[in-house]
């Protein structure tokens, strides 16, 4: 049966997409790029900021990716609550979960310090039993971070599912080896979820109350 849930955390329990474009769009602009939108940025949130850059910068400002990258980690936790909210449902099922005895882990590009800020700002950090981000680890798709947690915690993969909104998290679960459980409400839509072929899919959070009772994970 389920016994852990290892949840990514920026468009997975939290809607933080809004405040890390913004940061985003601001460094773009500092770098002199303005041909950008918010909502064109969405789909890139949770890919590593080298990333993220690359893919947003034109070829000729490549070897300001990594500037780019500090200027928003300079920009962006000082504005990481502005308009960030938990999704609908999210402290209701990790509640819960919790009294469902269910262990949850985090696994998130965030850096820890930062992860556990967001949880405690909403009230919910005491649910989980590893926070995890991404301190000097390889990032999702690979799938270091849920190797450490399950290690750390001694949790058997077949008890335990990847709980995600993008392709990098339903990668990184099938890695480790555990279960994915792919969400719509994120950074993805629903077809491109389907696309990446995770175990389950949810279009909300409260359906994971339904998944835990599910006969396969007997």
């Amino acid at each position: 049966m389920l016994k852990n849930a290892i949840f990514d955390v920026d468009g997975t329990l939290v809607d933080s997409k809004r405040d890390i474009a913004s940061a985003q769009l601001w460094v773009l602009q500092q770098l002199g790029v303005d041909t950008y939108r918010l909502e064109d940025l969405y789909p890139l949130i949770g890919k590593p900021l080298t990333e993220t850059f690359a893919s947003l910068l034109p070829s000729s400002l490549h070897d300001r990716i990594a500037e780019a990258a500090n200027l928003y980690k300079e920009r962006y936790p000082p504005r990481a609550l502005d308009t960030t909210t938990l999704f609908p449902g999210v402290r209701e099922t990790v509640e819960a979960l919790c009294r469902n005895g269910i262990n949850l882990a985090t696994a998130t590009t965030k850096l820890t310090a930062g992860t556990r800020r967001v949880l405690t700002h909403f009230g919910i950090v005491e649910h989980f039993v590893q926070i995890q981000g991404s301190d000097d680890m390889p990032f999702k798709p690979d799938p270091f971070i849920i190797t450490k947690i399950l290690s750390d915690r001694g949790w058997e993969k077949k008890d335990t599912l990847m709980v995600g909104d993008t392709d990098n998290d339903i990668e990184a679960g099938k890695r480790a080896g555990i279960r994915t459980c792919g969400v719509t409400y994120g950074s993805l839509t629903k077809q491109q979820i389907l696309h990446h072929k995770p175990d389950y899919v949810i279009d909300s959070i409260e359906e994971l109350l339904t998944l835990i009772q599910d006969s396969a994970f007997e």
